[in-house]
C-alpha cells in the first residue's frame, strides 16, 4: 500500500469511526419523549399492509406525524420489521444515518474546497458537536437525519451534473439522481425546500460562466444570460419538484389538525422572540451549554428587552465580522448555506416549536464548513506554530466529543431525560406531562398525578395533561375527578380521540352505556382508525345485547390492528352469545397467543374446556392461570370452587 493510499485509508477510517464511537453509548438508551407516539404506541408500523397508507389521506392518522413525511415513516416500518420494539436497533440506525451524512459531507466539502484538511475538520465537527446530539438520540427526530442525507446527495449530484468533465451521457443521469434525492429530502422534512436557492447561490457566488458547466474559469459573465441558461438546464427541474411537493403537502396530504399561529398572534412579538432565538442559536454553536430538549422562550413585547438587544447586537456583529473576514467565495457559500437552511425554522410560517436543537442539524452543515475554512486559514497563516494550532483544534474536538457523550446519557430513559430537561426548563409543561406519563406507565400513580398537575399549573390550557391526569385519577378510583379532567380536555380540544375514549370507559364503568357509546362515537369521528374506540364501542354493544353491531365494531378494530388481543377476546364473547362455540374457541386461542397474561381469556378457555370439550385437566390449567394472573378477579371464588370440584377424586 502506497503512502497516499494509507493516508486515504486512515482519513476515511477516522471519518467513519468517529461518529460511531461518539454515539456508541446511545445504544443503551430507551425510547423517550415523542418516541412513544411515533414508535412504541404506533401499531400501524407493525403491519406492512399499512404501507399503502403512506400515499393516502390516512397518513396523518396512521403515522402520528403532523406534516407529510412518508420517507421517515417508511423507515419506522423497516425498523420494526428488523428490531420490533428493541430500542438499540433504532438508535443504531440513527447513528449509521448520521455517519453516512458525515461521509457525504466529506465528499461535498472536498468537491467544493479541494482541501482534505478542511474536509476532515468539517467532518469531525459535524460528527462531534453536541448541538447535533438531540437529532441523533431522538428516534422521532429522524426526519432531520434523512432530509440531510438526501439533501447532501442531491447537492453532490447537482455539482457532478454541472461539471464539463462529466461525460455527456452521465450528465442526465446525475441530474436525475439529484432531482430524485431532492424529492426524497422533501418527503423526509420540508426544510429541504431551500435546495433550489442553495443551488442558485452556489452558482452565483462561484461566478460560473454558462458554458463552464462547473469549472471556475475566473471570468465574469452576463448575469441575465447565466440565470436564463441555468434556469433551463437545471433550476427548472428543482422548481417543478418543489411545486409537486407543495401541492402534495398543502393540498392532498394536509393534516386537518395542523393549525399554528404566531406567539400571542402577533408578527411583531414573533420577530422579537425569533431574534432572541437566532442569537441563542449562534451561541449554541460556539458555546454548546446548556443544551435543552424543550426551550421555553419568554414572550418579548419591546425592543428594550435585554435578551432581545443582546441577540440583535450579536447578530449584527456576526454579519459585520463575517463580511470583513470572508476571505474567499467558499467562505461566503458556507455562511450562505447556514443562513438559507435556517430560514424555514425562523417561524415565518408558524411552526409547533419556535426553538429546537434539531433545527440546527442541516444549517450546521454550513457552520462546520465555515469553521473548517477558518481553521484551515489559521493553519496556513500560522504555519510556524502549526503544532500548537493543531493541538488547539484537537482540544476543541475532544471537548465536543466529551460534551456529546455526556449529552447521550441524558437520553437514557424518560426519567433521566425529563428530570434533566425540567431542571433546564422548569416551565416546560410538555416535559412535566412526559414525566407523568413515565410514572403512569410504571405504576407510580401518585407521582404521575403530581407531574400532570405540575404541567397544568404551568399551562392550564394543555389538553393532554388534563387527559392524562384523568386517566391517573381513574386508576386511583377517583372517578368523578377523572371525568372532570377529561371533560376539561375535550373542552380545550374537541377533536381529542383519547380523551373521548377515556370518558367512554368511565361512563361504561358507571353503567351509563348511552353516554359511553356517545363518547366512543366522538372518538371515532375524530379518528376513524382508532382501534381502541372501535373495540370499546363493541364492548358497550355486547353489554346492551346488540351483538351484530358489536361484531361490526370489533371487525373494524381487528381490521385496523390484527394483533389486538382484547378485540379477539370480545369477538369470542359475541360468538358465545350467538351460540357459536367453535368460533369463540378459535378467537380465544388467538387472544391467548397475543396476550398470554389476560386473566379473562384463561377463564373463558377454562369454561369452554369444562362445559363444551369436557376436558377437566385443561379446564383446571386455565382456571389456575387466570387466578395466578389476577388473584383478586371478581370471579375468583367461583373459579376456586370449580377447580376443587374438577380435582376431586372420582
Amino acid at each position: 500500500m502506497t503512502l497516499s493510499k494509507k493516508y486515504h485509508f486512515l482519513l476515511f477510517t477516522i471519518i467513519i469511526v468517529t461518529p460511531l464511537v461518539v454515539y456508541l453509548n446511545s445504544l443503551v438508551n430507551t425510547f423517550v419523549y415523542d418516541d412513544y407516539l411515533t414508535v412504541t404506541n404506533n401499531h400501524f408500523i407493525r403491519e406492512w399492509r399499512y404501507l399503502s397508507a403512506l400515499f393516502s389521506k390516512k397518513y396523518s392518522a396512521i403515522s402520528n406525524e403532523l406534516t407529510y413525511r412518508p420517507v421517515v415513516t417508511l423507515s419506522y416500518f423497516i425498523d420494526y420489521a428488523l428490531w420490533q420494539l428493541k430500542p438499540a436497533g433504532y438508535h443504531f440506525v440513527n447513528s449509521v444515518i448520521h455517519t453516512v451524512n458525515v461521509i457525504l459531507l466529506y465528499f461535498l466539502t472536498y468537491r467544493l474546497f479541494s482541501n482534505r484538511i478542511s474536509s476532515l475538520i468539517s467532518c469531525l465537527m459535524f460528527s462531534l458537536h453536541p448541538v447535533f446530539s438531540e437529532t441523533v438520540n431522538a428516534i422521532s427526530y429522524r426526519e432531520d437525519l434523512l432530509s440531510a442525507t438526501f439533501l447532501l446527495i442531491a447537492f453532490i449530484f447537482f455539482l457532478k451534473s454541472s461539471n464539463t468533465a462529466t461525460k455527456i451521457r452521465n450528465i442526465s443521469l446525475f441530474y436525475a439522481v439529484s432531482l430524485i434525492a431532492y424529492f426524497f429530502a422533501l418527503l423526509s422534512k420540508e426544510m429541504a425546500i431551500t435546495f433550489p436557492l442553495l443551488a442558485f447561490v452556489y452558482d452565483f457566488i462561484f461566478r460560473r460562466e454558462d458554458n463552464s458547466h462547473g469549472q471556475n474559469t475566473g471570468k465574469s459573465f452576463s448575469g441575465i444570460h447565466f440565470i436564463k441558461n441555468r434556469l433551463v438546464t437545471h433550476y427548472i427541474g428543482y422548481i417543478v419538484i418543489s411545486g409537486i411537493y407543495l401541492f402534495l403537502r398543502f393540498k392532498i396530504f394536509k393534516n386537518p389538525g395542523e393549525s399554528m399561529s404566531y406567539p400571542e398572534k402577533s408578527i411583531f412579538v414573533n420577530f422579537l422572540m425569533m431574534t432572541k432565538v437566532v442569537g441563542y442559536y449562534f451561541k449554541l454553536f460556539f458555546i454548546p451549554v446548556p443544551l435543552n430538549a424543550d426551550y421555553v422562550v419568554p414572550v418579548t413585547h419591546s425592543f428594550s428587552d435585554g435578551a432581545f438587544l443582546v441577540s440583535f447586537l450579536s447578530i449584527v456583529s456576526a454579519i459585520v465580522l463575517a463580511k470583513k473576514c470572508c476571505f474567499s467565495r467558499a467562505w461566503i457559500f458556507a455562511l450562505s448555506w447556514f443562513l438559507i437552511t435556517l430560514f424555514p425554522v425562523l417561524n415565518i410560517i408558524p411552526i409547533l416549536n419556535i426553538m429546537a436543537e434539531r433545527y440546527l442539524y442541516i444549517p450546521g452543515i454550513g457552520f462546520t464548513m465555515f469553521m473548517s475554512l477558518v481553521f484551515t486559514k489559521g493553519f496556513q497563516r500560522y504555519h510556524r506554530i502549526k503544532y500548537y494550532f493543531l493541538s488547539f483544534v484537537a482540544i476543541i474536538c475532544l471537548l465536543m466529543m466529551w460534551g456529546t457523550i455526556q449529552r447521550n446519557r441524558i437520553w437514557l430513559n424518560e426519567f433521566t431525560f425529563s428530570t434533566e430537561t425540567i431542571r433546564r426548563s422548569p416551565k416546560s409543561f410538555r416535559i412535566y406531562n412526559d414525566l407523568g406519563y413515565f410514572y403512569y406507565t410504571n405504576g407510580s400513580i401518585d407521582e404521575a398525578i403530581q407531574a400532570f398537575e405540575s404541567s397544568i399549573r404551568v399551562m392550564p390550557t394543555h389538553p393532554k395533561a388534563h387527559c392524562n391526569l384523568g386517566a391517573a385519577y381513574s386508576l386511583k378510583g377517583m372517578q368523578d375527578k377523572a371525568i372532570e379532567e377529561l371533560k376539561t380536555a375535550v373542552r380545550l380540544r374537541e377533536q381529542y380521540p383519547e380523551a373521548h375514549n377515556n370518558l367512554g370507559l368511565l361512563y361504561k364503568k358507571k353503567g351509563l352505556f348511552d353516554l359511553a357509546a356517545s363518547e366512543y362515537g366522538a372518538a371515532l369521528k375524530a379518528n376513524p382508525y382508532y382501534a381502541d374506540a372501535h373495540n370499546n364501542l363493541g364492548s358497550v354493544y355486547i353489554d346492551t345485547g346488540r351483538y351484530e353491531e358489536a361484531f361490526s365494531e370489533l371487525e373494524k378494530a381487528l381490521k385496523i390492528r390484527s394483533d389486538f388481543a382484547l378485540a379477539h377476546y370480545n369477538m369470542a364473547v359475541v360468538y358465545f352469545k350467538k351460540g357459536q362455540v367453535e368460533n369463540a374457541y378459535r378467537k380465544l386461542l388467538e387472544a391467548r397467543q397475543l396476550d398470554p397474561d389476560n386473566a379473562d381469556v384463561h377463564l373463558s378457555l377454562g369454561v369452554v374446556y369444562k362445559d363444551y370439550f369436557h376436558d377437566a385437566a385443561k379446564a383446571v390449567f386455565h382456571l389456575k392461570e387466570s387466578l395466578r394472573i389476577n388473584p383478586q378477579h371478581k370471579q375468583s371464588e367461583e373459579m376456586r370452587k370449580v377447580i376443587e370440584e374438577l380435582t376431586l377424586p372420582r
